[in-house]
């Protein structure tokens, strides 16, 4: 007999699930808690109780039917929490605690829980649900009635821990996804300070985002940002970072070479972080030595030989002053000289002797 019941349960609690997990913070989170709860199961009383990550003490309070006098007399309970039995049991077991389950009626009313915090309502039945987050407690559900004879059933019970079971997978997610942007925002703040071309896109977002650099990047490209997704595309059986590259044509004239270097953040979310170089063709480029260094080096190596000091070369290719006198002494290194002198009397050399001058 019992089956139809507990079947309805489930499907009100799968319903439920589906609409906490649509949840994109913690304040939504909880609006859709406290304003479905009660629909869900008999509770006339419920509090929500989320807790700080780093304090350990309420962050989030959600309470319904409840007064802000009962609040205040809980956290202040002489022995703190400690003087609270269902909260201990929940914590001990992991489970749903029913005061009725632990102990008389006669003992819960003479209990000091009862007679200074839960007299002012005369809540009679209460279970307190822990909410947890892998092995750690993150929050509890109180649910409670002051109607003597309308007492907790042992499948509603169940259903109350199924209920916090399913709120800690959803404020995980809700963190997880807190985390993981503020890892984002530190990589676009790091990168962006390097001055490079720096492309995020992340799952739930529905744009990428395109630090300034790479904005004025794409600018010169004909269908710039158009290119941009098939570089993003991940190949297959790709397991963190990759490489693609793509001919393109300038809106000015003339083509080159777009090179997007892809790498996934190590946390959930498969964020995805790409940084944009790009190479122009050059008539007549130069080749011999420079068939040593990379594509970018290439390019650093070129401007060096027409005369561009670092600032200049900087703000040509989109990069921070600091990255160019890196590439510039990487050349340096490769090639066997120590001035931009000798890097144009090697290069401009090389060209001409190709040219037969």
């Amino acid at each position: 007999m019992s089956r139809g019941p507990e079947r309805a349960g489930g499907m009100a609690l799968l319903r439920f699930a589906t609409a906490l997990s649509a949840s994109s913070d913690l304040a939504e989170l909880e609006h859709r808690l406290v304003t479905g709860l009660g629909r869900l199961m008999h509770a006339p009383m419920y509090t929500v109780y989320i807790l700080d990550p780093l304090t350990g003490r309420p962050g989030h309070v959600a309470p319904v039917n409840i007064s802000e006098t009962f609040l205040a007399r809980y956290e202040r309970l002489p022995q703190g929490r400690e003087t609270d039995p269902l909260h201990a049991h929940a914590l001990v077991s992991g489970g749903a605690a029913y005061n009725m389950a632990l102990m008389s009626m006669e003992e819960w009313l003479e209990s000091p829980l009862y007679t200074s915090v839960s007299v002012l309502h005369d809540v009679r039945h209460v279970v307190e649900v822990p909410v947890v987050r892998g092995e750690t407690l993150i929050g509890t559900i109180n649910l409670g009635t002051s109607d003597p004879d309308r007492g907790y059933t042992a499948s509603e019970v169940r259903l109350a821990e199924a209920l916090g079971r399913l709120v800690g997978v959803a404020v995980e997610g809700i963190r997880a996804r807190e985390d993981l942007e503020q890892e984002l925002e530190r990589a676009r703040a790091a990168l962006e300070l390097t001055g490079s071309a720096v492309v995020v896109s992340d799952p739930v977002s529905l744009e990428v985002r395109l630090s300034e650099a790479a904005r004025r990047l794409l600018a010169q490209l004909q269908g710039g940002e158009e290119r941009l997704y098939g570089l993003m595309a991940p190949p297959r059986d790709s397991h963190g970072g990759f490489s693609r590259s793509v001919d393109v044509e300038f809106l000015g004239g003339g083509r080159g070479r777009l090179h997007a270097y892809s790498s996934r953040l190590p946390r959930e979310g498969d964020a995805l972080v790409t940084v944009l170089e790009l190479d122009r063709d050059r008539p007549g480029g130069l080749a011999g030595p420079l068939v040593s260094l990379t594509p970018r080096e290439r390019e650093v190596a070129a401007l060096v030989v027409d005369g561009l000091a670092d600032r200049e070369i900087a703000e040509r290719l989109y990069l921070s002053r600091h990255t160019v006198s890196q590439y510039v002494k990487q050349i340096y290194r490769k090639l066997g000289v120590d001035s931009r002198v000798a890097l144009t009397r090697l290069l401009l050399g090389r060209r001409e002797s190709q040219l037969g001058l």
